[in-house]
């Protein structure tokens, strides 16, 4: 959920070409043995406890606080930390990370949060230095390939720092080096800090930033292990002149060498998964060709099992998921967490993996246990005040192999879900009324959270699509809801069942647990598939897995869709194959709600009505989301995705009696919205009038003139089938008879929407004198919809002029004439 994206965060994949975050397993198990023994140093130039130099080993490393023995060892000793690397570990790719282990102000990162992506990095010496560098994915070749080392030529990796050799172990298989300075430091990705994006700006978004205070940090702990090792950083900023502490544990760790690497499995756009990419070099094309893999646990049986596996029969896999839960969590929740994770497993076991994710509690025997060690993926509590969850994973970019994944469940997020319950059910579920829901009601909502978030640590992107494949009149059925939920796919963000009426029966208001869309999707990911030794022979068998389910819409992938609802089946928060018939259903719901505020959320005498007031601003909100749906409408499409062979064309575009429909929907409920909105109780109790609701009006205004839906019109008319399609002109021609058709005395509601209607007329032509909307009128200049703009406000001027004699709101259009006629001689 967090879409928010840091949303987006995440959003545009700004990624290094390191290790992408997306999606985790047990570290410690992804490779054999650190170092056979034909891998060890026969003779290293005759070292025994002197370098070259003469320096010992014992005058380096000397009464340190703590040594700890792993595949790297580590001596904590004055406030350094010393590493002994082996020489066999040299050029072996590893996972360089930083997570937050505790945060003094979590407003962008918690704790247990990786603020910075995972570098991919490898160890080289020469004489005197050892140095550490930054392994680069974005070009790849086969190393047995004869272009190989031409490739490695022109993309050398970088060297991101350089140690000097202190000595040798007295057994010459490592160089020890002072290693403090990788750790005490404010670079990435030992930071507790998110990285500054391009897109900050527009979203608004004030990411902290601060002042690295090195005199006060400190390295307070080691840890290593056979496959990892972690260092802990208690970092020390200033950070808008205030004190800002974070303890960061930093962790190196082996990656799987290139022979022991997952096999990749390429990427599809028709199936919703995060991926990795690179661009691959070899002989036998004409051009570089551009590769994506899925990002997909390691999921294998057992060498034992395969023949097993082969003839159907259910084996437990080589290495499965485990994810703990925090202990943080009421005792109450842990079976609903539990449920939600191991939810998941009817999925694999349709492809013959039992047991393949499991759940279980923070172990309390196992010192060594750390919730934010990588090797370790985790449920985690966090007591932010955002209302938010999020279910991030890291992987090895040279294949999509997860190798550690986190769901972190913030506290607010169950005031949100519970005003989603409230708001969109309440009027037809009972169970869903009240301030404070019982563990009954409570506990599958959060159930539903953690899959969904779980959903993203397999590998799943959101597909936004999935409830469109349902009708919107199946939604009302009983049985139809009880087996099927609101959705195809948990991956969807589909909420409640807000189109259910009181009467109609429904007592399944949540989505499906695991839906038909994502069994098919975890088998189309993570299904071994024998018969393939390669990626590339694996394509024609995924292809056809594809076009099996090519008809039927409830198996289709609906990309999640930044800045734009342009596809109005693929919508966030929305349900069913028709936006304005569920919505209509949805504002039904909302009224009823509000009629009995106050009765269907009781509490004790002396209590404020804060708690009313913020559900009454949730319907309001829930109300523009249902606006926002129906207008996507207009000027929208269905985005198909085709392939060559599958006989698809890539848009499908409502007609143009659909498209009035929606307009005509939309003017309606924003002018209806202020009466229902403002009930008497409301107005006695919240002291909120009509009025507080007429920016409904112009917010509506806003999106119906706005370039949005005007540069759709140009272009959906393109791909209409229709002889005479619904253009821009054609659009605004509706709208302005809309607007203008009352000719007598007018309620204020209509006042606003003239008002509005004028004024976003103006700023879409860039005539309201404000220097913010440059931008938007060359872009409107640019979608070729000025002139149908101008031509709309020289309309309105025409019907004002004609009602500004003996007229009842002759002082209304007076005052629109004005604005008109200022705006058009240049005096804005």
């Amino acid at each position: 959920m967090r879409h928010c994206y840091r949303l987006l965060l995440t959003l545009l994949l700004l990624l290094p070409t390191g290790a992408t975050r997306l999606q985790a397993q047990d570290f410690g198990d992804l490779i054999g043995a650190v170092m056979d023994k034909e891998d060890e140093p026969k003779d290293d130039k005759g070292k025994e406890d002197k370098d070259d130099k003469g320096k010992k080993y014992s005058d380096v490393i000397k009464n340190p606080s703590k040594t700890v023995r792993g595949f790297i060892d580590l001596h904590l000793q004055k406030g350094k930390v010393y590493m002994e690397i082996p020489v066999a570990l040299l050029d072996r790719p590893m996972l360089f990370t930083g997570r937050v282990d505790a945060i003094s102000d979590n407003t962008d990162v918690i704790a247990g949060e990786m603020p910075a992506e995972p570098l991919m990095v490898s160890w080289s010496k020469d004489d005197e230095r050892l140095y550490l560098h930054q392994l680069n994915t974005a070009i790849t070749a086969d190393p047995e390939s004869s272009i190989y080392k031409r490739v490695q030529d022109n993309h050398l990796m970088p060297v991101l720092s350089a140690f000097k050799i202190a000595t040798w172990r007295p057994d010459s298989t490592a160089v020890v080096i002072d290693a403090t300075s990788l750790f005490l430091t404010d670079k990435a990705p030992i930071t507790p800090f998110l990285p500054k994006s391009p897109f900050d700006s527009f979203f608004g978004a004030n990411k902290l930033s601060g002042s690295f205070k090195k005199d006060l940090s400190s390295i307070t702990d080691i840890s290593a292990f056979p496959r990892n090792l972690n260092v802990t950083v208690r970092a020390v900023y200033t950070v808008d002149k205030e004190p800002f502490t974070a303890v960061i544990n930093a962790s190196l760790g082996l990656l799987p060498d290139y022979k022991d690497m997952m096999r990749p499995r390429l990427h599809d756009y028709r199936i919703g998964y995060f991926t990795n990419g690179t661009t691959k070099i070899t002989t036998d094309a004409l051009s570089m060709e551009k590769v994506k893999y899925i990002n997909r646990w390691r999921l294998e049986p057992k060498p034992e099992d395969i023949e097993r596996h082969k003839r159907g029969e259910l084996v437990v896999p080589a290495k499965p998921i485990v994810y703990y839960i925090d202990d943080a969590f009421p005792e109450e929740w842990y079976p609903y967490l539990k449920q939600g994770i191991e939810d998941w497993q009817k999925a694999f076991e349709a492809i013959g993996f039992k047991d393949a994710i499991v759940a279980k509690r923070y172990p309390k025997d196992d010192p060594s246990f750390n919730p934010n060690d990588i090797r370790y993926t985790c449920l985690i509590y966090s007591s932010s005040q955002q209302a938010n969850a999020m279910g991030p994973s890291w992987t090895d970019p040279r294949t999509g192999e997860i190798l550690q994944a986190s769901v972190y469940f913030y506290h607010n997020v169950l005031e949100l879900v519970h005003d989603w319950r409230f708001c969109q059910t309440a009027a037809a579920d009972p169970s869903a009324r009240g301030l404070h829901y019982e563990i009954s009601v409570l506990g599958p909502m959060l159930r539903y959270i953690v899959a969904h978030e779980v959903g993203h640590t397999l590998g799943l992107r959101h597909n936004m699509g999935a409830s469109s494949s349902y009708k919107v009149e199946d939604l009302r059925s009983p049985d139809f809801t009880t087996k099927y939920g609101t959705t195809p796919s948990i991956m969807d963000y589909a909420r409640y069942n807000y189109v259910a009426q009181p009467g109609d029966g429904v007592t399944n208001f949540l989505p499906p647990l695991i839906g038909m869309y994502d069994m098919y999707a975890i088998s189309w990911g993570y299904k071994p598939i024998y018969e393939a030794a390669t990626p590339e022979e694996e394509r024609p068998i995924l292809n056809r897995w594809i076009t099996d389910k090519q008809g039927d819409r409830r198996f289709a992938y609906g990309p999640q869709q930044i800045l734009s609802n342009a596809d109005y089946t693929a919508q966030t928060e929305d349900l069913g194959d028709d936006p304005v018939l569920a919505s209509y259903y949805g504002i039904e719901n909302l009224k009823r709600t509000v009629d009995h505020l106050f009765d269907w959320t009781p509490q004790e005498d002396g209590k404020t009505y804060k708690a009313q007031e913020r559900l009454l601003s949730s319907l309001a909100g829930q109300f523009r989301l249902y606006i926002g749906h129906a207008t996507s409408v207009i000027g929208g499409f269905r985005r198909n995705l085709p392939v060559h062979g599958d006989g698809q064309t890539k848009y499908s575009v409502p007609s143009r009696k659909e498209q009035q429909r929606a307009l005509r929907f939309v003017l309606d409920q924003s002018i209806d919205f202020p009466r229902w909105m403002s009930t008497k109780e409301v107005t006695a109790k919240l002291g909120k009038q009509p009025n507080n609701f007429s920016d409904q009006i112009f917010s509506t205004m806003s999106m119906l003139t706005g370039t949005s839906v005007l540069s759709r019109l140009s272009n959906t008319a393109l791909y209409s089938e229709e002889r005479n399609p619904y253009t821009p002109e054609a659009y605004l021609a509706d709208l302005h008879d809309y607007v203008w058709q009352n000719g007598g005395a007018l309620t204020p509601v209509e006042r606003n929407m003239q008002y509005a209607y004028v004024s976003q007329l103006l700023s879409g032509l860039g005539l309201d004198g404000k220097k913010s909307n440059d931008k938007q009128k060359l872009k409107t200049q640019a979608i070729n919809v000025r002139g149908p703009l101008y031509k709309s406000l020289l309309g309105a001027r025409s019907v004002i002029s004609s009602r500004m004699g003996n007229h009842p709101e002759a002082g209304h259009y007076a005052d629109l004439y004005y604005m008109i006629d200022r705006a058009l001689s240049g005096k804005n």
